[in-house]
């Protein structure tokens, strides 16, 4: 019988993939070329629309989001196995859930323009998220 803590585990594992998954599919699509989210974020910079802030910071940092991924995943196998605590895989699940889940679900709510279209990356990546935090609820619960 599987327990909680390893379910939990699992969901968050399979999260973390979806999402970076999601990543590398198209998220905008401009006349027949596909662009993933790492094309996009480095064309979104070099035409200077992102100056300075928050923004740039989280432009020039989206290549970390693998790493962030994977280390949600270990971390919260770590928790499954009670090999860690709580906070270090709580801030990395929260983080890669407001910054790369919000910036998907930014891309999805942003207005239609007539160059570009959503791709089903952002949609992918959100579906990740959502999975990856559920699995942090399910992993976080205490045993009855």
């Amino acid at each position: 019988m599987v327990d909680r803590r390893t379910r939990g585990a699992t969901v968050v594992t399979i999260g973390g993939v979806v999402m970076l998954v999601g990543t590398f599919l198209p998220w905008l699509r401009s006349g027949a070329r596909n662009r993933s989210s790492y094309t996009i974020f480095d064309l979104v910079e070099r035409l200077g629309f992102a100056q300075g802030g928050v923004i740039e910071w989280s432009l020039r940092l989206w290549p970390l989001v693998p790493l962030l991924l994977v280390a949600t995943v270990i971390t919260a196998w770590a928790v499954g196995t009670e090999h860690l605590s709580w906070p270090v895989p709580l801030t990395l699940a929260s983080c890669a859930v407001i910054w790369v889940g919000g910036t998907a679900l930014a891309l999805l709510l942003a207005p239609d323009i007539a160059l570009f279209g959503v791709g089903v990356g952002p949609a992918v990546t959100l579906a990740g998220a959502a999975l990856l935090l559920g699995g942090i609820v399910v992993l976080r619960t205490p045993e009855e």
